[in-house]
């Protein structure tokens, strides 16, 4: 299953980020950056800690941080993009980048708004959807043959396997993490 919807908070970000650079043979990017800024690969949790400013989401509401996970085994055609900006629309900025490759792993982590704690969530192409579409992205994102989609999987699924493994509850098919557990959840019914 490459999509995991999850709840996590604080101390839960931290773990995950933990496992991923510990664990995880993978390198970590900002899905894109920030306007006329070149984008960010990360070395520790602590440097998506503070880049983010993970602490504040559950002060400052509707923050979120999306990651792009690369599991260097399964490919090495990933590709980072400058996406040129219309100034006008975008408060004079020119450009910006983001990272490409078709057996990515998204990691969206969410704070809270005014329903409460969002959920945060994984997810990745699968080989069957980046075959459909390659033809239409090949010259942003390469071919999708390009990678070796068992292990794309296998690294989605690890980390998928560790966020179930350290929650203790569900609302409904989600995980609840720990410090997730204290806090209100937005359209949240335990089960």
């Amino acid at each position: 299953m490459p999509n995991c919807n999850f709840y996590a908070v604080e101390q839960d970000f931290e773990e995950i980020l933990n496992f991923i650079f510990d664990e995880m043979k993978c390198r970590v990017f900002e899905s894109y950056s920030k306007y006329d800024t070149e984008l960010v690969e990360f070395e520790s949790m602590k440097d998506v800690v503070e880049y983010f400013q993970l602490p504040d989401f559950s002060k400052k509401p509707n923050r979120s941080a999306t990651l792009m996970l690369w599991p260097i085994e399964a490919s090495d055609n990933v590709r980072v993009n400058r996406i040129e900006l219309n100034p006008k629309k975008c408060q004079g900025a020119t450009h910006r980048y983001r990272v490409d490759g078709w057996g990515l792993i998204s990691l969206e982590l969410k704070g809270i708004n005014k329903a409460g704690l969002q959920y945060s969530t994984t997810n990745h192409n699968t080989e069957k959807r980046a075959t459909v579409w390659g033809p239409n992205y090949s010259d942003v994102m390469g071919l999708p043959t390009d990678w070796d989609w068992k292990a794309v999987s296998s690294a989605s699924r690890k980390l998928n396997n560790f966020i179930k493994k350290n929650s203790s509850k569900k609302v409904g098919p989600m995980p609840v993490m720990q410090c997730a557990e204290k806090v209100t959840l937005a359209g949240a019914v335990a089960v």
